[in-house]
């Protein structure tokens, strides 16, 4: 039978110091060292309804303040989607599962081409109307007959502008800084 002490906020400095040194000052999650004042005293959540138990509102370890914050936006989010009130869903095999995933990268086909999602497509620049004007005011120095294109509406840069971009040796794309 598992025993459960009831804590008092005037308990926790000191139960997180005791962990944060046993566990050699650092946060078991980043396996890296981490001052005193910058961790936090990570629980198990549990419903009003629920009982304590060992995954159950009871003390697990003191982490990282921000990998605290991580972990209890990943509960919350697994809550919400449904996933952690699968009966066989296991948040530890979860996230092994994860870890393996994120190893093995990138999808590649059989000619080891990489496929680009369209939401990380590089966007096409958008025409700068400053170089267009300054286009513009050269095509007419030039003497040239021809009636000048206009400024696209999608501001794209168009096959007929690209050319003469070319021709004047002039950027249509603003330069960041």
């Amino acid at each position: 039978m598992n025993k459960f002490i009831e804590m008092k906020q005037k308990d926790i400095k000191p139960l997180r110091e005791k962990l944060w040194l046993a566990n050699d000052k650092k946060c078991p999650v980043l396996g890296k060292e981490i001052p005193f004042d910058k961790s936090a005293l990570d629980h198990a959540h549990k419903k009003k309804d629920d009982d304590y138990d060992v995954d159950k509102g009871v003390i697990r370890e003191t982490l990282d303040f921000r990998v605290n914050a991580v972990l209890g936006k990943l509960e919350n989010a697994l809550k919400r989607v449904g996933l952690a009130q699968q009966e066989d869903f296991n948040i530890s095999e979860f996230l092994r599962n994860a870890a393996d995933y994120f190893e093995k990268g990138a999808y590649m086909d059989e000619e080891g081409c990489m496929y680009i999602h369209p939401n990380e497509v590089t966007a096409e620049p958008k025409l700068s109307k400053r170089n267009y004007n300054l286009l513009k005011k050269q095509y007419i120095l030039s003497g040239q007959k021809k009636k000048f294109p206009e400024f696209p509406k999608s501001t794209k840069l168009t096959v007929g502008l690209k050319k003469l971009f070319e021709e004047f040796s002039i950027n249509p794309y603003l330069l960041k800084k």
